[in-house]
């Protein structure tokens, strides 16, 4: 088993104290993380399947897992069901122990196509990492507050093996709020950590809303045309919001990379 301090679920019983974490992508130049000047917890680095052949382990998330393994930085590493084979994953998840990674994040992967995957559901994935490694891993799932996912079936991943949720971005508290008592409904106890999206413009958030099929309030959007020279007063108003009124102690930001602009973002709040 891996020490506590390397645990995600861990990390996070520090009550004490607000934290947050980056998810990067793959492209991300090691210059730009050489740059940051705050220490999230951990580093989220998605998987886009479609973009790997699956010959070998030399691919770019797991390069750039290295790289900061190397520089001693904790790592959740998404693992995507689509185009995965257990033979690829049976290599995958011993070298994951080798480089002291304990943490994933399993998702279904863009346009997943069922018929070229060896696991058909996330659900189906976490319960072979169990089988194959027990209580190694820390397995987070996603979250999706502002869509009709069925709770049931997030519980379904929860009760085979999950151990923390992140949610997709979402950008007014109570719908943050409303999630986490439906979850208390379904008796789902792991931690749920708030996904936020720190959008620079109204086309950038229109972009995602778009592509994540994400449903905001006309209120919401109003309020951004009224604000469109400065978005970031109606980001810190929802952190302030979930750290103040919700007690939120943990914010997983989606950077796109921008992790300068994120870091800034921190710094006036928090």
């Amino acid at each position: 088993m891996p020490s506590k301090s390397k645990r995600i679920t861990d990390l996070l019983e520090n009550e004490s104290l607000v934290t947050f974490s980056f998810e990067v992508t793959p492209d991300v130049s090691e210059d730009e993380l050489d740059k940051v000047d705050l220490h999230p917890i951990f580093y989220s680095i998605t998987w886009h399947a479609t973009a790997y052949q699956y010959k070998d382990l030399d691919i770019a998330p797991l390069r750039l897992a290295s790289f900061l393994r190397q520089k001693e930085k904790l790592v959740l590493l998404h693992l995507s069901c689509n185009f995965m084979k257990k033979e690829y994953l049976n290599d995958l998840l011993p070298w994951l122990q080798e480089k002291g990674i304990c943490n994933l994040f399993i998702i279904l992967g863009e346009s997943f196509d069922p018929s070229v995957s060896e696991f058909h559901t996330s659900q189906e994935m976490i319960v072979y990492i169990r089988e194959k490694t027990g209580d190694y891993f820390c397995i987070g799932v996603a979250g999706y507050p502002s869509s009709e996912y069925k709770i049931s079936t997030l519980k379904e991943k929860v009760y085979s093996g999950a151990d923390f949720i992140i949610t997709q971005a979402f950008f007014e508290a109570n719908i943050f709020k409303l999630f986490v008592k439906k979850c208390k409904d379904e008796n789902i106890n792991v931690p749920i950590i708030p996904g936020i999206f720190p959008f620079q413009s109204q086309a950038e958030l229109n972009g995602f809303l778009k592509l994540c099929k994400v449903v905001v309030s006309d209120e919401f959007m109003q309020k951004v045309k009224n604000n469109s020279n400065n978005e970031s007063d109606i980001l810190e108003l929802l952190l302030l919001e979930l750290r103040n009124d919700l007690h939120v102690k943990h914010f997983h930001f989606f950077t796109i990379n921008k992790v300068g602009i994120i870091c800034d973002l921190i710094k006036k709040i928090f």
